[in-house]
């Protein structure tokens, strides 16, 4: 019947019969093809949801994922074998220390990537960390926008991340610029103050546009919000992010010694925002390897129109 004992035809273009194998299971992270920094995120906690949001995260940067603690090796232990359960091609390691969220603090978070507490715990890493820190309250939101806060002094590190995280997420990012305050009777406005908020909305938009615009590119500049507002900064990104997945403001170069971000304490604001917050450290304090980078698309240093002589005058973060 012109076929070999094989099943195969004689003319040599016998082709196996047996399915093709099985590829392996994985994650967007990894097919983007990105290879692993050897920073890891360092998880702070040991709740269920802490620890899935950190390990999450660590897929999306493509880093590995270390769990500190203090002396409680068993907590630490069962946090770290549930992690590597889940994903077993993230390396996850465990290390004691002795005050991760006090004195050891700068320590760890000096050669971290990410450092990662629930957000009962998290104002003092907010404060001293030399990395971004993540908040992360009891309930993670679903798939949502990303919101980032921009102010004059808002540091290019801080649109890096904003950028890289909704790239990552697939998301929308809502650059939000807020400016003035509530010190008009809106009862009993003039002419001439609502030609003063138009004119001072106009400059503002035109600002928060050129300072997003380095990050505007062919691959993210489609995914990118411009909302300026004239509001209170903390109420108003606290509202913004009641439905979104990640929220994401800056620590200027006073860090948040002033004991405010966007101008409430910062305690009280990590406690309102419902949903993961980044706090991101003065560029001075950062790596300098290119690591929190990866998916960046804009400068490493302040341009025109992002107010960096600002970060020398002012404190309050946004």
């Amino acid at each position: 019947d012109g076929e070999g004992d094989r099943g195969c035809p004689t003319d040599g273009t016998c082709r196996s019969r047996r399915a093709p194998p099985r590829r392996p299971r994985t994650t967007r992270a990894h097919r983007t093809g990105a290879a692993m920094t050897a920073r890891p995120v360092v998880l702070a906690a040991d709740d269920l949801v802490t620890a899935g949001w950190a390990l999450a995260e660590a897929e999306r940067l493509h880093a590995p994922v270390q769990v500190v603690g203090t002396g409680d090796d068993v907590g630490r232990t069962r946090t770290t074998r549930r992690l590597r359960r889940s994903s077993p091609h993230v390396p996850v390691t465990t290390r004691r220390v002795a005050d991760p969220l006090g004195a050891d603090l700068r320590r760890i978070s000096a050669t971290a990537e990410l450092v990662v507490v629930t957000a009962a715990a998290g104002h003092p890493a907010l404060d001293e960390a030399a990395c971004p820190v993540a908040t992360v309250p009891r309930t993670v939101p679903p798939a949502g926008r990303v919101i980032v806060g921009v102010a004059p002094w808002t540091a290019p590190a801080v649109l890096d991340i904003a950028v890289r995280e909704a790239v990552a997420r697939d998301s929308e990012l809502v650059a939000v610029r807020v400016w003035g305050g509530p010190d008009s009777d809106l009862g009993r406005l003039l002419p001439d103050t609502l030609a003063q908020w138009d004119l001072a909305l106009s400059r503002v938009r035109r600002d928060l546009e050129k300072t997003l615009t380095p990050w505007r590119t062919e691959n993210t500049g489609g995914r990118i919000r411009l909302l300026t507002v004239r509001d209170d900064p903390a109420p108003l990104l606290v509202a913004l992010a009641a439905d979104a997945e990640l929220l994401v403001l800056g620590r200027s170069v006073r860090g948040t010694t002033a004991g405010t971000v966007a101008g409430a304490p910062v305690g009280d604001m990590v406690a309102t925002v419902r949903c993961p917050l980044i706090m991101v450290p003065d560029v001075s304090t950062l790596h300098s390897e290119p690591g929190l980078r990866r998916v960046r698309s804009g400068p490493t240093t302040s341009g025109p129109g992002d107010g960096a002589a600002d970060t020398r005058r002012r404190g309050t973060p946004v």
